[in-house]
């Protein structure tokens, strides 16, 4: 997820050079799992707005902190810097350029989801998968809810499934190098109703 943070942000400085109050407030708006269109939907709304003062007063502190330590590390690491007599815009550096593109590469690098067949293995007690997989990973959450229907788990929602099948570890192990694990929650449910979660 960090790595979506620092590419959504890079990418947006690497276009156009703009406010700082813009941009955070475009960000902490739109969500870190937003899509592109929302995040430039809000980046505009704020260029037509540019009242600095207002913008930060509708963020909590505890979400300019994300923001401000997101952006510290971005320039501590060099990959933008701050330009202007006040310096009040973000440019990328050559740097952040190819670190920019070295991420769009790492998110495209995945070139084949795996197959979407496991072994299966009923069990006696059920199984319930949740997940909130943001859009920039859609493919791979359309192939996550092939694997449970092919799994043979039922679903309550779109993003909550149940069934009485064992997990897979190689289930477990693709969700891993497909970078989705913190994004999936798989809970055991035991005979006294308690809940556990197995990954």
């Amino acid at each position: 997820m960090k790595g979506e943070i620092t590419l959504k942000i890079l990418e947006k400085i690497g276009e156009v050079s703009f406010g700082v109050a813009d941009l955070c407030a475009a960000i902490l708006s739109s969500g870190y799992g937003a899509s592109y269109g929302k995040l430039q939907y809000e980046i505009s709304k704020r260029q037509n707005a540019r009242d600095k003062k207002s913008i930060e007063r509708q963020f909590k502190n505890i979400e300019r902190q994300k923001y401000h330590k997101m952006i510290y590390k971005l320039k501590k690491d060099g990959l933008i810097k701050e330009e202007g007599s006040d310096k009040k815009f973000f440019v990328i550096t050559i740097k952040g350029k190819e670190k920019l593109k070295k991420l769009k590469n790492g998110l495209i690098k995945i070139k084949e989801l795996p197959e979407i067949f496991y072994e299966k293995e009923k069990i006696d007690s059920f199984v319930i998968i949740t997940f909130d997989i943001p859009e920039l990973h859609k493919k791979k959450r359309e192939w996550l809810r092939a694997v449970l229907v092919n799994l043979g788990f039922g679903m309550l929602q779109k993003s909550v499934w149940i069934g009485k099948i064992k997990i897979p570890k190689k289930l477990i192990d693709d969700l891993r190098r497909l970078k989705l694990i913190d994004y999936v929650e798989i809970l055991g449910v035991n005979k006294s109703g308690s809940l556990k979660q197995l990954n």
